[in-house]
C-alpha cells in the first residue's frame, strides 16, 4: 500500500504576509491556505478511486507540534511565533494511528502537511519536513520488527516502507549544466557516492532558475535524510510521469521501471530519477593490487554458487585487468572488466590469421546473496555504463540471471556449438559481433566443475 503526502507551492501564493521559517512552521496560516490544501486532497482521493483504488483523506492526527521547552506556555508560544523568535523550539513528530487504520482497511492515506499545535491550532508545515519525520518514525518501526524477527501477525509489516515517490512538474534531477530544464536527467543516483557532486552541479547550472535549483536541493536533502532512516531495500523516485502511470504505481506497488534497463520509453526515462541511499564504491584500475583476493573469491563463489578455480582465474586476469569496481568495504558486490582481443587468431572457417579488436570484457558481475534487493546491482551497472561506452560479456544460456542481462543489453547472440550467449551494449557492438564471438569462445571457464555426487 502507498501513503500520499501532498505539496503545492500555490497554496501560499496569495498569502504574502506568511513567513515559512527554517523550522518548517508557517506562522500565519490562513483559512484560504487550508481550503486549498483540502481541495487538492479531495481531488487526489477522487482520482485514485476513479482509477480503481481505495483512498481516504487525512488532514489531522498524524503530525503534532512538539514543544522542546515545556516551560513555554501557550500564550508565550504565540508571542514567539508572531515575533519570529524561539521558532527553533517548534518541531513536528508523527503519530500513526490514522495511517494504521487506513492500511488495515487496504485504503491509501492521502495527507496534507498540517500539524496540530499544543494549543489546538492547525499549522501548515513544510511537506519535506513532514516526510522526513514520517520516514524516521516508520523506519524505527521497521528496525524494531527486524530486531524481533518480524511481526508474524502482519500488522507491523504494512508499515515497512518500500518506496518514496516525489511527483513534480519538471521531472528528475538534471545532469551537469543542462541547457534548460527540459534536458537529460540523472537516471539513477547512489546518494552515498554522488550527493555532494549533484549539489555542486545544481549550484552551477546557469540555465536553471534559482527557485527550481532550490527545489531540487530541498527534495534531494529530504530524500537523503529519509532513506537514511528507512530499510536499505527502500528507494526513491523523482518524476513527472503521466498521472495514470503514477496512480497505477500507487495502487499496485509495481515499480515504473528499472533505472538501468535499456530501450525503455525515453519520455519516462528522461522524466524520472531513481535514488538509493547507496553505498561506497571503490575502483581499482589496471591491476588487482589493493584487493583482498580471498574476500573477492568468497564473493564470487557465494554469488555464483560454485567453487572458483582461484589460481587459474587470477593468473588469467592478472595482466588483463582493466577495472574492478567494488561495492562496499565488506565486498557486497563487484564488477571485473578485462582487456581482451587486440591480437591475431586463426579464423575458424579459413584458418587464416586475422586481427581482433581490443575490447572491454565484463568477466565477472556478482552481488553477495545477503546484499540482493538493496540496489547493489543497479549501482554497479551504472558505474560500468559511465566508464565503458561499449562492453561485452557472456553467460551460460541456462543462467537464470539472463533476463536481467537481456533488459540491459543492446544485443545478444548464441555461440554455435556451446552453451554460451554473448551480450553487449554500445554503438560499436553490431560491427564487432564476429570478434565478440571469437573472444568469448576462447576464454576458459573460471569455476571448477561440480564434484560428482556419491552414489
Amino acid at each position: 500500500m502507498s501513503v500520499v503526502m501532498l505539496d503545492n507551492q500555490t497554496w501560499w501564493q496569495s498569502n504574502a504576509d506568511q513567513v515559512l521559517t527554517d523550522a518548517g512552521v508557517n506562522l500565519h496560516p490562513s483559512a484560504e491556505t487550508r481550503r486549498r490544501m483540502m481541495k487538492d486532497m479531495g481531488d487526489i482521493v477522487e482520482e485514485i478511486e476513479s482509477s480503481g483504488g481505495r483512498a481516504r483523506p487525512i488532514y489531522e492526527g498524524v503530525f503534532e507540534e512538539e514543544r522542546k521547552d515545556p516551560r513555554i506556555g501557550n500564550a508565550d508560544l504565540q508571542v514567539l511565533r508572531e515575533s519570529h523568535r524561539g521558532i527553533e523550539d517548534i518541531s513536528i513528530r508523527p503519530g500513526l494511528e490514522p495511517l494504521q487504520s487506513c492500511l488495515k482497511l487496504r485504503q491509501i492515506p492521502v495527507m496534507i502537511p498540517m500539524a496540530t499545535s499544543g494549543d489546538c491550532q492547525r499549522l501548515p508545515v513544510q511537506s519535506n519536513r513532514a516526510l522526513v519525520a514520517l520516514a524516521k518514525y516508520m523506519g524505527g518501526i521497521a528496525k524494531k520488527d527486524n530486531v524481533l524477527d518480524g511481526d508474524k501477525s502482519g500488522q507491523g509489516s504494512s508499515l515497512v516502507p518500500m518506496r518514496l515517490i516525489v511527483i513534480n512538474t519538471t521531472g528528475g534531477i538534471p545532469l551537469t549544466r543542462t541547457n534548460g530544464i527540459e534536458g537529460p536527467t540523472h537516471c539513477f543516483v547512489n546518494l552515498k557516492d554522488e550527493y555532494e557532486t549533484i549539489l555542486d552541479d545544481l549550484d552551477n547550472m546557469d540555465y536553471i532558475p534559482d527557485t527550481l535549483a532550490k527545489s531540487y536541493r530541498s527534495d534531494l536533502d529530504m530524500i537523503k535524510e529519509s532513506l537514511e532512516h528507512l530499510p536499505p531495500t527502500c528507494s526513491a523516485l523523482i518524476t513527472s510521469s503521466p498521472s495514470l502511470t503514477l496512480i497505477t504505481n500507487l495502487i499496485t506497488d509495481k515499480p515504473l521501471f528499472s533505472s538501468t534497463m535499456r530501450g525503455r520509453d525515453p519520455k519516462v526515462m528522461l522524466a524520472t530519477t531513481v535514488l538509493r541511499s547507496g553505498l561506497d564504491i571503490f575502483t581499482f584500475r589496471d591491476s588487482l593490487q589493493g584487493l583482498d583476493l580471498r574476500r573477492l573469491q568468497i564473493l564470487l563463489e557465494s554469488s555464483f554458487g560454485k567453487s572458483l578455480d582461484a589460481d587459474g582465474f587470477y593468473d588469467r586476469i592478472q595482466d588483463r585487468t582493466k577495472t574492478v569496481i567494488l561495492a562496499g568495504k565488506d565486498y557486497m558486490g563487484a564488477a571485473i572488466v578485462t582487456r581482451e582481443g587486440g591480437d591475431k587468431r586463426p579464423d575458424e572457417k579459413t584458418g587464416i590469421d586475422r586481427s581482433l579488436a581490443s575490447v572491454a570484457y565484463l568477466d565477472k558481475f556478482s552481488v553477495a546473496p545477503k546484499s540482493q534487493g538493496i540496489g547493489v546491482a543497479d549501482i554497479l551497472w551504472k558505474k560500468l555504463t559511465d566508464e565503458f561506452p561499449d562492453l561485452v560479456w557472456r553467460s551460460r544460456s541456462d543462467n537464470p540471471v539472463n533476463k536481467w542481462y537481456f533488459d540491459r543489453a543492446d544485443g545478444n547472440i548464441k555461440i554455435p556449438g556451446t552453451n554460451w550467449t554473448v551480450f553487449w551494449y554500445g554503438p560499436k557492438g553490431l560491427g564487432l559481433i564476429r570478434d565478440y564471438i571469437h573472444i568469448c569462445r576462447d576464454i576458459p571457464a573460471s569455476f571448477l566443475p561440480p564434484k560428482p555426487k556419491n552414489p
